[in-house]
């Protein structure tokens, strides 16, 4: 069966930011000057609707900035625009054998190690030191399977069959070892041990990717910043996806508006993206050119 990807993404700048430092591949990309432009006098979020072939490669994916005002969503853009520079480079060949996946996965990992680099690079040029770093979660869909892939605290999930499993672990120190941390920045207290923008001498940086999962009809994934999983629990996730298991707009809707409203809620940027796995459309359809 041919598959294809209904997708839904909002970022939102939250209740307590100037600007948002989060990004997104999933029907686009947005300029570090449209993103810092988000804020209590302008639209505080931004969101897209699209449709993704299955029958090619593809990346889907969040990243979470770091590192303040023109450099977190700098580092965050600089992410998915390499991304979508290598969704672009393999869109005409797909990935059915499984020494075809691995030449991807492998190529995949250069990439992270480039692109982390160039943070570098950007940083030491900008004055930015070591505050400048992103996180990055999302998958990497094959005609028949996904990925998921992995660097910070961002988090992938699978919801299916009326259950959600977080398919992502996340890289932070849950407490220091001998009072001494192996990374520089922070995320919500905890010290991130992977990310982008992390110094070559701790090592090169690569991204962890798990077991491809089949795809199958109904799947739904969610790709998140820790905006929204710092004040929604699985539980949480789940049963709002369990109520609105029609509608993933609406569903993405619903958990952004409830990130935003739980005690102190609302702290950090927020970007959500929802993709369900569709059988393919009728019509044909540009990629990126959403619903019809």
């Amino acid at each position: 069966m041919a598959f294809s990807f209904d997708c839904f993404v909002i970022t939102h700048i939250g209740n307590r930011r100037d600007n948002n430092e989060d990004n997104f591949l999933a029907g686009g990309i947005l300029m570090p000057a449209e993103q810092a432009v988000m804020s209590g006098t302008t639209n505080k979020y931004v969101s897209r609707s699209f449709v993704a072939s299955g029958a090619e490669n593809n990346i889907l994916a969040v990243s979470d900035g770091m590192g303040g005002h023109e450099f977190g969503e700098v580092a965050s853009f600089m992410i998915v625009n390499a991304l979508s520079g290598f969704v672009s480079q393999y869109k005409n060949k797909p990935s059915r054998k499984r020494n075809e996946k691995y030449e991807y996965i492998q190529d995949f990992q250069k990439l992270v190690k480039r692109t982390n680099r160039d943070i570098l690079d950007y940083a030491a040029d900008n004055n930015a030191s070591e505050n400048m770093g992103a996180t990055m979660s999302g998958l990497i869909t094959f005609p028949d399977e996904a990925a998921p892939v992995n660097v910070g605290d961002s988090s992938t999930f699978l919801f299916e069959d009326g259950k959600l499993v977080k398919l992502t672990t996340d890289d932070n120190e849950k407490t220091l070892f001998n009072g001494i941390s192996s990374s520089g920045l922070k995320a919500n207290g905890q010290r991130l041990t992977k990310y982008f923008g992390l110094p070559e001498s701790w090592g090169i940086l690569t991204a962890t990717i798990s077991a491809p999962i089949p795809l199958r009809l109904g799947q739904i994934f969610i790709i998140a910043t820790d905006g929204l999983t710092d004040y929604l629990t699985p539980d949480d996730i789940s049963g709002i996806l369990t109520q609105y298991p029609d509608s993933i707009e609406l569903s993405v809707n619903v958990l952004v508006g409830a990130a935003l409203d739980g005690i102190n809620g609302g702290r950090d940027n927020i970007t959500v993206a929802a993709i369900k796995v569709i059988k393919t459309p009728d019509f044909k359809e540009d990629k990126y050119n959403g619903r019809k």
